[in-house]
């Protein structure tokens, strides 16, 4: 999936206001404001957007804050943070990695038009956030 992506914000990048990509998308540098994508977003490892995120799929591998909304899958890879409300079909937040927010999940696909379509709310988050501090805390 990641190999895909054929543009990219490098580290250098610092970039505020509206961004918008029909292509996937690999953000390494700063962003703030609203980014949207209809495809494939991938937060870099060195990357830190503080924004409204409207897209089809999302993979966190650095730091995003802000709202993620209508996406059919948001993934939280170890080393990556994410800190806002989420909407999305599937959610999946790897060992490692750090969520802080509300989750909302189910329905249909919604990324361009940032319908809300969910049917459930994860509760347990920060309870299970903790639990994985406090394992790493332990090692």
């Amino acid at each position: 999936m990641w190999e895909d992506v054929r543009t990219s914000l490098g580290p250098d990048a610092e970039a505020n206001g509206r961004l918008s990509f029909v292509s996937p998308t690999r953000i390494e540098g700063k962003l703030k404001g609203e980014v949207r994508s209809s495809d494939l977003i991938v937060v870099g490892p060195q990357g830190v957007v503080h924004a409204t995120v409207r897209a089809d799929k999302l993979v966190v591998l650095g730091e995003v804050r802000g709202e993620v909304l209508g996406a059919s899958r948001i993934e939280v890879c170890a080393g990556g943070r994410l800190f806002g409300d989420v909407e999305t079909q599937s959610f999946v937040v790897h060992e490692g990695a750090t969520f802080e927010g509300r989750s909302r999940m189910g329905g249909q696909a919604s990324a361009a038009a940032g319908v809300p379509t969910a049917t459930s709310t994860a509760r347990d988050a920060p309870r299970e956030a903790e639990a994985r501090r406090e394992e790493q805390r332990r090692q």
